[in-house]
């Protein structure tokens, strides 16, 4: 069970309304929950526009590691939910771009019938890995280019 002095959030209130945090960090890891593109009232950014979901998950991704010391670069594992892998493969470009001086984390995307926001058309979850760096509050973050 995750204890609060581990978790991280990136909107408390939305989180706190669905029950969860945006990150959890134990032992070097850090667990991101799945990211959905939306706003701070959990209303879905670009319904049905695959390109601006993925910018808008990778930027809430970007800002939510940063809170810890961490960016892309630190991502060793993402699970990709999508409702429509045709446009989820067309649009690939998109975050390719995201990882373009990195190297890409091992990748899992998976179909689905439904995500809990319509309109949304990705979940991407990741997890990242400090290196060889116990995470504490007191690191600071990382500059986000968002």
């Amino acid at each position: 069970m995750a204890k609060a002095s581990q978790t991280l959030h990136f909107n408390k209130p939305v989180e706190d309304a669905f029950g969860f945090s945006a990150l959890v960090h134990a032992n070097g890891l850090i667990h991101l929950a799945g990211i959905i593109s939306i706003d701070d009232q959990a209303q879905v950014l670009h319904p049905n526009d695959m390109a601006l979901q993925i910018d808008r998950i990778y930027d809430i991704m970007e800002i939510t590691l940063g809170k810890c010391g961490a960016n892309l670069s630190h991502v060793v594992s993402e699970v990709m939910y999508t409702t429509d892998m045709a446009k989820l493969m067309e649009h690939a470009g998109v975050r390719a771009k995201r990882y373009a001086n990195v190297a890409f984390p091992a990748t899992t995307a998976v179909q689905i019938s439904a995500l809990a926001f319509p309109g949304a058309l990705l979940e991407v979850q990741a997890m990242a890995q400090l290196e060889g760096v116990e995470w504490s509050s007191d690191v600071p973050p990382v500059n986000s280019p968002v």
